[in-house]
């Protein structure tokens, strides 16, 4: 009999059991670096492109009509103000300059034989013997010859003008480029010879996006600022360089500001026309800095995964301002204080519950 009571006492436990509701366990959760968003100073460069100008450049071009006949100078020669640079023969600009002195001797001739003949008639007119009628005629005559001296002489004066033209020397102290046209080469009026630049110094233009103007504006950069030149090799030009200028109109096209570099070229190493880059430092205060490895794109939109404090992952976009290494400057979307994940994004789903650890390193 006791043994019976016990085999009740156990069926009714297991019944017991089985009646009652099971909790499910909660599946362990998956554990990522996690690190909190802080603000720093950084100091971060930009690079932009930049084309060098000579500070002076001047086209060497043909103002008259004639043939090269002397080359006075070669190409990558050094000149000074005023210095012959090519002599051209224009036969006819001579015999032009040497019939208007024709023209202006026969006028002063012409001239003074009025100017005796006006005195005549004023003795004569004072006898009676000339009329005033005829004086005056006289008066005219020495008035329009008069003048056509001064109309000789002028035109005397433009073919003067017009001969010096063939003698073409240099406008200022520079280097010679390229030498287009050579001894016995037919010029017309405007034709290019060469090119004179004056690159001591030069001048480096590139252009800054509207957002980035106005940054910097924000930033108290709006005085002149240093900046550097990346040459095309990659090295580093060794003189730093100083902003001057900004354009005054935004390109519509672009949405940006051309703006002025000035560089001291003692050896001549920037030469005209040269490319690079423009590199450009700067302090960002409270800069909101995110490595490059936490953030994935969706859509062209950056983005990266913020844990609450219920350990929920949730998608977040953010706007990056700029790269600076391996970190993103972020613009918005994230504010300091918060925690994102910083490894293993690839496997944290939007919405999934996460284990967290400090991520080596975080702040």
């Amino acid at each position: 009999m006791p043994e019976l009571a016990w085999a009740m006492v156990a069926l009714a436990s297991a019944m017991a059991a089985c009646t009652q509701p099971s909790v499910a366990a909660e599946p362990p959760r998956e554990e990522f670096p996690v690190a909190i968003a802080r603000t720093a100073q950084v100091s971060v460069e930009r690079t932009f492109v930049g084309e060098v100008h000579a500070v002076q450049r001047a086209e060497i071009r043909a103002r008259v009509k004639g043939v090269v006949d002397n080359v006075a100078v070669d190409e990558g020669q050094d000149v000074t103000p005023g210095q012959l640079l090519f002599t051209l023969a224009a036969r006819e600009l001579d015999q032009e300059l040497r019939r208007a002195r024709a023209a202006v001797a026969t006028a002063t001739a012409e001239q003074k034989a009025a100017e005796l003949e006006l005195g005549n008639a004023k003795l004569l007119l004072d006898k009676g013997v000339v009329s005033s009628a005829e004086a005056a005629q006289l008066r005219a005559k020495v008035a329009a010859l008069s003048a056509r001296l001064a109309e000789a002489k002028a035109v005397e004066a433009v073919a003067a003008v017009n001969l010096t033209y063939t003698e073409l020397r240099a406008p200022f102290a520079g280097t010679i480029h390229r030498i287009q046209r050579k001894a016995g080469s037919l010029l017309q009026e405007g034709d290019l010879l060469t090119t004179v630049a004056d690159a001591r110094e030069v001048l480096v233009y590139f252009r800054v996006s509207e957002v980035e103007y106005l940054d910097s504006l924000a930033a108290g950069d709006g005085r002149p600022k240093q900046v550097w030149f990346q040459l095309a090799n990659g090295a580093r030009y060794p003189l730093a360089g100083t902003t001057d200028a900004i354009d005054g109109e935004i390109d519509r096209g672009t949405g940006t500001l051309a703006v002025r570099a000035r560089f001291a070229n003692p050896l001549g190493l920037l030469k005209h026309g040269a490319t690079g880059k423009i590199v450009v430092k700067s302090d960002l205060a409270d800069a909101l800095i995110v490595p490059q490895k936490a953030t994935f794109e969706v859509q062209e939109h950056l983005n990266l995964y913020v844990v609450g404090d219920t350990g929920v992952a949730s998608l977040r976009r953010i706007v990056p301002r700029l790269r600076h290494g391996a970190d993103f400057i972020v613009a918005s979307g994230l504010t300091p204080g918060e925690r994102f994940v910083v490894e293993g994004i690839q496997r944290v789903r939007d919405g999934a519950k996460i284990a967290v650890r400090q991520a080596t390193g975080a702040q």
